[in-house]
């Protein structure tokens, strides 16, 4: 095992101040190293792209240009970040998503059990049911037995978690360190299937080419510096004829329309920032303990997507996620919580382990105009089986 005279490569932190779970509730059966062991042939360097990595010690390391990569095996996790990843835009991505965990779902977490999870991820698919969430719709989540799926930005974990739930083998990879432990924990937790999570750039994803039969991504890559790059990792490392489906936020919706547009008119922020830095300050919420606000945020038309997605075959894309609060009306959120409970809709507990609390998920109403007003466009494309097979 060599460390002696290799090259330092820290990407995160691990283990400092990542109280996100309690490790005595995993599996006493499941062993990291042991299932890093088995991840090995499917990694690849972040930093130069070398095909063989080996576990030194308490690391990562690649075979071919001697970069380390720390991991903890206390909370399950590999950070495969390459060491520049700290400053600019991606630190505040890092920062502000890292924020907003500590907000929605550090508390959870902290009290989290196997029994606890097992019922929240039951009411987690109950609710995206009902929201036609492209999780437990686009995705043929009940036949992923065996299937490879990575999920690219799993936040807390909750999608991965179903897709493991069904039988798939599952990688996920967040660049908040907090996310991605949170996810390692849960995956780890969880009964069926298998999965491992990786603190990770989806600009630079440390996985060999024609890896995965699925990649997933839930409103995550329209907050990256280069979502183009993104796009082309996934075509990188889905196998031919894997299928991708991706979340990306629209354009053409309410929710833009009618209340981040104007309220970027009215705060004068689209006058001093560029496009998706004045988006990304007005939309994901604000931060609590820091100073770093949401860096970036894209909203696409159509016609972009279909752009975006040009290199694979276009199976589908839906227009989803309307509710009557995507208006610039102050307190609209807490308006329509109230009617809609006066009318006897309920509170779901599926929201706690999603959005750090229960929610009234869309009514039928909503469900309806979501196809014209949605915020979200839900893609689902296909990487050709041979590069002569065309896209659209």
């Amino acid at each position: 095992m060599r460390i002696n005279g290799s090259k330092a490569v820290p990407g995160i932190s691990i283990g400092e101040d990542m109280s996100v779970t309690d490790t005595d509730n995993t599996p006493p059966e499941s062993n990291y190293l042991d299932d890093l062991a088995r991840e090995l042939h499917t990694l690849r360097c972040p930093s130069c792209h070398g095909q063989s990595m080996a576990i030194d010690d308490s690391a990562l390391r690649c075979e071919n240009c001697d970069a380390i990569y720390p991991l903890d095996t206390a909370h399950r996790i590999t950070a495969l970040i390459p060491n520049n990843i700290a400053e600019g835009a991606k630190g505040d991505i890092k920062a502000f998503w890292g924020d907003l965990y500590k907000q929605l779902y550090a508390s959870t977490d902290n009290d989290m059990t196997p029994a606890y999870l097992e019922q929240a991820i039951t009411d987690v698919e109950d609710i995206f049911l009902i929201r036609g969430q492209n999780c437990v719709v686009e995705m043929p989540y009940k036949s992923l037995d065996d299937a490879k799926v990575l999920e690219i930005g799993s936040g807390a974990g909750s999608h991965s978690c179903i897709f493991k739930r069904y039988g798939a083998h599952v990688t996920s990879v967040d660049i908040t360190p907090e996310r991605a432990v949170s996810t390692a924990a849960k995956l780890a937790m969880l009964k069926g299937g298998q999965g491992i999570a990786f603190n990770a750039d989806a600009e630079n994803l440390p996985f060999k080419d024609a890896t995965f039969d699925y990649v997933y991504s839930n409103g995550v890559l329209h907050h990256s510096p280069d979502t183009e790059k993104c796009i082309d990792e996934v075509y990188r490392v889905l196998k031919p004829g894997g299928t991708a489906v991706i979340m990306l936020y629209s354009r053409i919706s309410s929710a833009f329309l009618f209340n981040i547009l104007p309220r970027g008119i009215l705060t004068g922020e689209m006058f001093r920032w560029p496009e998706a830095e004045w988006i990304g300050r007005l939309t994901e919420g604000k931060p609590k303990f820091d100073n770093v606000r949401n860096p970036i945020t894209r909203v696409y038309t159509k016609k972009q997507m279909t752009a975006l997605f040009h290199r694979f075959q276009i199976l589908s894309l839906r227009k989803w996620s309307f509710q009557f609060d995507n208006f610039c009306v102050p307190r609209l959120t807490q308006i329509r919580r109230w009617v809609l409970l006066k009318l006897g809709y309920k509170l779901h507990k599926g929201g706690t382990i999603v959005y750090g609390q229960p929610i009234v998920p869309e009514t039928p109403l909503e469900v309806w105009l979501g196809q014209f007003l949605g915020f979200g466009w839900a893609m689902k494309a296909r990487k050709p089986e041979t590069p002569a097979e065309t896209g659209n």
